[in-house]
């Protein structure tokens, strides 16, 4: 472009915008503000539209109206204005919750004094008092939202996922029996281990212990005994321990029913206490468990359920885990250990052997087997797993038939608390001692 054309150019973009600045109403929308603003700084502003006043204005204060600090009065000011229930039972909880809420995370928060080096307590410590503190205001807190929604304004029929895990098909109404009679003890028996100290002695359990009947007793006034037998599957200890211990076992819930009802059998077994039964009556009583189970459910998964509920083989899967084996070498390590445990009992009861080959064979045998798990399992699992090994594999070398056929633990629950006990993790077979040289 020549210089008389952008002379020009120019000319007419000034005049227009000094047109523009000297009424401003001919310009676009959108620059009609920025040129009074610039060139007509006194001009009075226009009041808006009523359509824009109406938006600008506050809305009313209508949580400030109908809030009060007391919960009941709360409620009736929002069934006053006509919120459902649902609504009304989100923003009193809420409320509720947040008063304690402060105080939870105090007791919560590690103690800001505590030195870098040093370790903070834990309120999961024993004797610890926040651990206390925080279940009581977590039971205070639970009380206080079911009774300021007790009212049949709130009542339904329908119950939460949560209810329906906790209590089967059990009415609104027997559940909030249920949760009274649950708060209740659980305060009762946190005082008496508040007392305690974290030292519970024989009589602070006779405590706990008839605790425990008084409340079975009250469940039962509410309950049906159908209804308590549902509720403690679901819901005892007993229950929450067979859960934890089976999470890698998998039951189906008939096979959940038949450990739960084991339990409780070996359970009664102790109600004595756990000092009155001497080591050889509980592996008799371990014995017995065992081979119940066996029978109930079948060789094959009684199989598994000695292998999933196995320390050893916890151990063996966390080992391939750690060291990002292919998913199914615990499976065949295991596999392996019983296959060696299967060829020592072969050897032992060889009767074309002599003793003294047997023990040889034997030896070879657990040293051929130390090699055959470095195989498996390789340099980084293999050596540690051989470890944990060791006691097996050594009487296995010393002349012992091994075999692993049923599980090397159980617990006990009663009144006076939960107890474990175990038991060897395998079984052997000995030869008879080698002649000791000049004897």
């Amino acid at each position: 472009m020549n210089a008389p054309l952008i002379a020009a150019s120019l000319l007419l973009n000034a005049a227009l915008l000094a047109a523009l600045a000297a009424r401003p109403s001919l310009a676009p929308a959108g620059m009609q503000a920025f040129l009074v603003r610039h060139f007509h700084p006194d001009t009075p502003k226009a009041p808006p539209p009523a359509a824009a006043r109406r938006v600008a204005a506050k809305p009313p204060k209508l949580w400030t109206a109908l809030h009060h600090e007391d919960a009941s009065t709360l409620i009736a000011r929002l069934r006053t204005a006509g919120f459902p229930p649902n609504v009304i039972r989100a923003l009193v909880t809420a409320e509720i919750s947040a008063r304690y809420d402060a105080q939870l995370r105090a007791l919560q928060d590690t103690d800001p004094t505590v030195p870098f080096w040093k370790l903070p307590a834990s309120y999961y410590m024993s004797g610890d008092k926040r651990l206390e503190e925080m279940n009581r205001l977590y039971r205070e807190r639970s009380r206080a939202l079911r009774d300021v929604f007790k009212d049949e304004f709130f009542a339904s029929t329908d119950t939460s996922a949560a209810q329906r895990r906790q209590f089967g098909d059990l009415p609104l109404s027997k559940i909030d029996a249920l949760q009274r009679v649950e708060d209740d003890y659980n305060e009762m028996i946190a005082a008496v281990r508040a007392e305690a100290k974290g030292i519970i002695l024989p009589e602070d359990r006779e405590k706990l212990a008839l605790l425990n009947r008084e409340k079975r007793a009250d469940l039962a006034s509410v309950l049906t005994p159908q209804e308590l037998e549902a509720y403690e599957l679901r819901t005892s200890q007993s229950a929450n321990m067979l859960r934890s211990r089976l999470a890698n076992f998998e039951p189906t819930e008939a096979e959940f029913r038949t450990l739960f009802q084991a339990q409780l059998a070996l359970n009664a077994k102790f109600q004595g206490g756990f000092d009155g039964v001497d080591y050889q009556t509980r592996q008799q009583y371990q014995n017995a468990y065992h081979d119940q189970l066996r029978a109930q459910l079948g060789d094959r998964r009684y199989a598994e359920y000695v292998r999933e509920t196995s320390s050893d083989y916890q151990q063996l899967t966390r080992l391939v885990q750690r060291e990002n084996l292919p998913k199914e070498t615990p499976l065949l390590t295991y596999d392996l250990r019983n296959a060696i445990a299967a060829e020592s009992n072969l050897i032992f009861d060889n009767a074309a052997l002599s003793v003294d080959a047997k023990r040889e064979a034997l030896k070879q045998l657990a040293q051929n087997a130390r090699n055959r798990i470095l195989a498996t399992l390789g340099p980084g699992a293999g050596p540690e797993y051989v470890r944990i090994s060791d006691q097996w594999l050594t009487q296995m070398e010393r002349g012992a038939a091994v075999s692993f056929n049923r599980g090397s633990a159980f617990t006990i629950v009663t009144d006076q608390g939960t107890m474990g006990f175990s038991g060897p993790s395998a079984e052997y077979r000995r030869l008879p001692l080698a002649p000791q040289p000049g004897r």
